[in-house]
Order: structure tokens, then sequence, then C-alpha cells
């Protein structure tokens, strides 16, 4: 940088940056948006999501279904099914703290290789992220991501940070403060991909902003819609759902 500039006051060289308390102000204000009492979005701890829609993901659309029981922050179970009647298949991935599995239609249960589970951890801490919950976390790191658009709506964002997980953005409704998208990169089949999920149709279900309707891209493709979404808070989950078969 020429010295001049160095002589010049900061002010003048650097761009405003944003005061740490507007992101602290912001994350406050959308966990009071998603929860009627703020400690509702613990009840995230644990958690069931079915859900129906279509898929995308062999590049012909058929009917799909979703199953997911997750206990944060080490455990989570996926299955995801697609077709209909005699064709249906089905593919299940599950992250068991320090080991995981998954299982499908053509392939017995395997387990994970260590860049396997990390690459799938990964997709977890997403979908955690995605329920707001770390943002209730010290250990999460949070800062203002900007503003944009989600469809025509004006949203604004907040950035995460927490090692050893990928940096997630959440963006929000600028009026409602609720989450109309997440996003992160992960590995994929060895490549870094970009994954995003735009959430919309809230209700509001046990004091909880809830989507009711999600759509999954990866790399800007559409994977996955789904149109029916039904969160279950049970008190407890049977821990062999997370063991392998």
């Amino acid at each position: 940088m020429p010295r001049l500039l160095l002589a010049l006051p900061l002010a003048l060289v650097l761009p405003t940056a944003a005061r740490p308390d507007e992101a602290a102000d912001l994350k406050d204000r959308v966990l009071k948006a998603a929860a009627r009492d703020p400690a509702g979005i613990q009840k995230f701890k644990l958690f069931t999501l079915k859900a129906k829609g279509k898929s995308r993901v062999t590049g012909t659309e058929t009917p799909a279904d979703f199953d997911l029981a997750a206990i944060y922050p080490g455990k989570l179970k996926a299955t995801w099914e697609f077709g209909a009647g005699a064709g249906k298949q089905f593919v299940t991935m599950c992250a068991s703290d320090d080991r995981g599995w998954r299982q499908g239609t053509n392939f017995p249960p395997t387990d994970l290789s260590v860049e396997e589970l990390n690459d799938f951890r990964s997709d977890a801490y997403g979908l955690f992220a995605s329920t707001l919950l770390p943002l209730t976390e010290k250990e999460t790191k949070v800062s203002l991501g900007g503003r944009a658009k989600v469809g025509e709506d004006p949203v604004v964002s907040l950035k995460l940070v927490r090692r050893p997980y990928p940096e997630v953005t959440l963006s929000f409704d600028e009026k409602t403060l609720l989450l109309r998208k997440m996003g992160y990169r992960s590995r994929e089949n060895g490549r870094l991909m970009l994954k995003e999920m735009v959430y919309s149709n809230h209700q509001t279900v046990g004091g909880l902003a809830l989507p009711a309707t999600q759509t999954t891209y990866v790399d800007g493709g559409e994977k996955f819609t789904w149109t029916e979404m039904t969160f279950a808070f049970p008190d407890n989950l049977n821990i062999k759902t997370f063991e392998k078969p």
C-alpha cells in the first residue's frame, strides 16, 4: 500500500465494519421470532422429521419420502425413499458419535470411512444449524452476512463459524425474521459442493415457527422438494435407532 494511504485516517481507508452487537442483536431477534419461549429452541436437541415430496436426484422427477431422527450434536439418522410400488428404493445414512454407516436397496449395511463420516457430519451440522440451536451456544461465532433476496423476498443473513464444521449462512426474512435459506459447502463423492435449503410456509407448532415446505439444491440444481413436513419432539429416542442393522 502506498505510504500516502498509510497516513490517511483509517476511516477513509477501511470499509465500515459491522459492530459485534449488530450480529448479536439480529441473533436475538431471529431466535425470538422462531420460538415463543426462547427455551423452545432447545427442543431440537432431540427431534424427528417426516416429509413427503419429490426427488430429482437421478435427473427424473419421482415421488420421495424422508425420515430423520436426531440427537444433538452427535447422532443423526436419515432415510430417503424414492419411487413408488415395487420399484421403490431407499438409502439410509447414519452418524452416531465417532461411527457411521449407510445402507440401501442395492447394498448392505456398511461402515463409513473416517473421511465419509466427517463429510456426513458436515451435512448433519448444516441441518442442526437450520434449527437455530447452534445460535444459542457460545462456541458458535456469529457475524452479519449481508442482505440478499430469496425469490422476491428481501432477507438478512448471519454467518455461523464453529470448528471443525463448515461455515453456515442462515438467511432470514427481513419482515418476519423467519428462516428462509440455509447454505454451506461440504464434500460429496470427493468434491466440494454448495448445498442450500430454501424454506417457506412456516406454521406455529408447539410455540415454534416451523417450515412446512423445503427445497434442497446442490450446486444450484434442485434435488428435493418437500411439500409436507412434520416435526416431532419425543421425550426420548431409543438408542438402537442409530445402531447398524
